[in-house]
């Protein structure tokens, strides 16, 4: 299997689209014992077994067999449009923070657009996990009352936009 060094602000998303992993998700569990029970902290410089992923469609296998594949399945495809992102909050020193005495407000706004995408409320530090429509670079995120800083970004929360 190769091995990937991880880096300050990698996220085990970016590491899976680099390898063309289908999900973060098997990429962690193969790599659960190393990173810990948070998938949210990855730590800077461990060894992430990659591996190894047949990202074919399966059509090559069905023509092998000497039939069309369109025959199979009518042409269509399948797409998973909405992505998972979680995040855990931490301090600059990268530990967990303490959850909240109460809860607060959250909104995710699509940063084409302005819009709101998800707005919800939030009560403690690793439950900020949301499904959004392409990658969590076209978003920001806002708590209220708690600036983030993700990948290096402030991300703030607004109040007044819909």
């Amino acid at each position: 299997m190769p091995i990937y060094k991880t880096k300050r602000n990698d996220d085990l998303r970016t590491i899976a689209s680099i390898f063309k992993l289908p999900s973060w998700k098997y990429l962690y569990q193969i790599n659960r014992r190393i990173i810990g029970d948070n998938p949210d902290l990855l730590p800077e410089g461990i060894d992430l077994e990659i591996p190894e992923w047949d990202s074919t469609s399966g059509d090559e296998k069905i023509r092998e067999k000497g039939v069309s594949p369109f025959q199979y399945t009518g042409g269509l495809r399948y797409a998973y449009p909405w992505n998972p992102v979680s995040i855990t909050l931490t301090d600059s020193d990268g530990n967990q923070i303490e959850d909240f005495q109460e809860s607060r407000p959250f909104k995710v706004f699509s940063r084409h657009t302005g819009e709101v995408i998800i707005e919800g409320q939030i009560q403690s530090a690793n439950e900020f996990r949301v499904l959004l429509p392409g990658d969590e670079n076209d978003f920001e995120f806002g708590i209220k009352d708690l600036p983030l800083k993700i990948k290096g970004e402030l991300h703030l929360y607004r109040e007044n936009e819909q």
